[in-house]
């Protein structure tokens, strides 16, 4: 116990680079947290800090078993949250970070219906069109659309991203409804652009099958939640997220354009670091996202 004490005292030194804020934070004197260092360094047989009279720093030995020290009590840290949670409901803020899209059609009714289960939770959400860094913005997990670049994320399938081809009623009265895809050529057509996970590269084989690559698209706008209101405005055909427009199209407003045309979709995940313990809250929200897509019978 004497070892650990002595590598968090020293950790806190480093912090604070100096004795004195490192022994008020640790509610010791600064002679005693000097002493405890003097007697590090003596058991290790070499010299950890640079003093001067107004602060320390770390000599080259010292800042290699400062990194290796945090990484210990950082696990220490984990392992004692780990044992806390297992037998405990989960509880808390959970931070959570999402596209606007996928936040605003399909989070809510999740977090609506995990709150009843689990009340004792608090959201948190951060709604981002580029991937953050979830260790440095202090965030618990992220729904990512696609494929991952991240080998440092886990990633936990949840469901699958469907995109269908829609038109309203009304548009499709007075256009007429297309029977292939080669007649889509005579059509308005709406397109994404800018966005990663809404603009796969299959889109670009879509558009050369469909016989569009030469004609310009009556609407084109980078982002998927305009694009929706085009579509229920009776602008045009559109390419979309199945879990935007599948209440339209229920309510009769958007029909299913196409239907036999099966676009390729696309993973969704719950992505967190791979070394970080999943805390009671965490395991609870991704199980029950997993299950609330099965239930619902969600192919999105």
């Amino acid at each position: 116990m004497a070892r650990l004490d002595s590598l968090v005292i020293f950790t806190s030194v480093v912090k604070a680079n100096n004795f004195t804020n490192a022994a008020h934070s640790l509610g010791l004197t600064p002679s005693a947290v000097s002493k405890q260092i003097s007697l590090l360094e003596d058991r290790l047989g070499i010299r950890l800090l640079n003093r001067t009279t107004r602060s320390v720093s770390p000599t080259e030995a010292g800042q290699l078993f400062y990194n290796r020290c945090s990484r210990i009590l950082e696990d220490l840290e984990e392992t004692e949250h780990m044992v806390r949670d297992l037998e405990t409901t989960p509880r808390g803020v959970l931070r959570i970070t999402a596209t606007p899209t996928f936040g605003r059609s399909m989070l809510m009714k999740i977090f609506a219906a995990f709150l009843r289960d689990y009340p004792d939770v608090n959201f948190d959400l951060v709604l981002a069109e580029k991937n953050l860094d979830l260790v440095k913005e202090g965030i618990d997990l992220s729904i990512h659309l696609g494929s991952l670049q991240d080998s440092r994320l886990v990633a936990r399938p949840v469901a699958r991203q469907k995109v269908i081809l829609t038109a309203t009623k009304a548009y499709l009265d007075e256009f007429g409804r297309p029977e292939n895809l080669a007649e889509l050529a005579t059509h308005h057509m709406l397109m994404v652009s800018g966005i990663d996970y809404a603009e796969p590269r299959w889109i670009k084989r879509f558009i050369k099958e469909a016989g569009l690559q030469n004609k310009e698209p009556r609407f084109k706008v980078n982002d998927l939640d305009t694009m929706c209101e085009a579509t229920v405005n009776n602008m045009g055909i559109a390419a979309l997220p199945l879990y935007m427009v599948k209440s339209h199209i229920e309510n009769g407003l958007l029909e299913h354009v196409l239907p036999e045309v099966n676009f390729p979709s696309r993973t969704i995940h719950v992505v967190y670091p791979e070394n970080r313990y999943l805390s009671a809250k965490s395991r609870a929200f991704v199980d029950f996202m997993a299950e609330y897509f099965t239930a619902n019978e969600l192919n999105l």
